[in-house]
């Protein structure tokens, strides 16, 4: 479907249009690629990679890493949670606090989405230069930037 409207006239689709087609697209062949239903979720996906790079870090700050919904986070937290996947262990500094952990089986898993994303993303970027590859990752990021920056 999305290709027809490519080849009809992909200057007239707003670029912003094109980044959202492009995340439908990604979710549909993660969801074909893998039969893991945390690797199928994007909350829990998310929530592998904010730990992946920030192990221990709170449960709000994983909110607002991936700007996902703190209820989200919550559900897909105590799944994961309750399969082994990530520990919440309470701040030593601050009992208040709880702080987000992946487990040996999480990190595991983690490892297999860093796999999954990575194929994905050899697949999206086939036949363009590592620069163009560079050049796009900077225009998503400085449009993630403009778009979650306070006014």
């Amino acid at each position: 479907m999305f290709e027809e409207l490519l080849e009809f006239n992909d200057s007239a689709i707003p670029t912003i249009t094109l980044v959202n087609m492009l995340a439908k697209i990604f979710e549909e062949r993660v969801a074909a690629s893998t039969t893991n239903e945390y690797l199928n979720q994007k909350a829990s996906r998310f929530i592998l990679f904010t730990l992946g790079i920030n192990d221990g870090i709170s449960q709000n700050d994983i909110v607002r890493a991936t700007h996902l919904k703190g209820s989200t986070i919550s559900v897909a937290l105590s799944k994961l949670e309750k399969d082994g996947y990530v520990k919440r262990v309470n701040d030593s500094y601050d009992q208040r606090q709880i702080r987000v952990y992946l487990t040996e089986s999480g990190e595991k898993l983690n490892r297999e989405r860093r796999e999954l994303i990575q194929s994905m993303q050899d697949k999206a970027f086939k036949g363009l230069t590592a620069k163009e590859e560079k050049n796009a990752a900077f225009v998503l990021s400085t449009m993630i930037k403009n778009l979650t920056e306070e006014n």
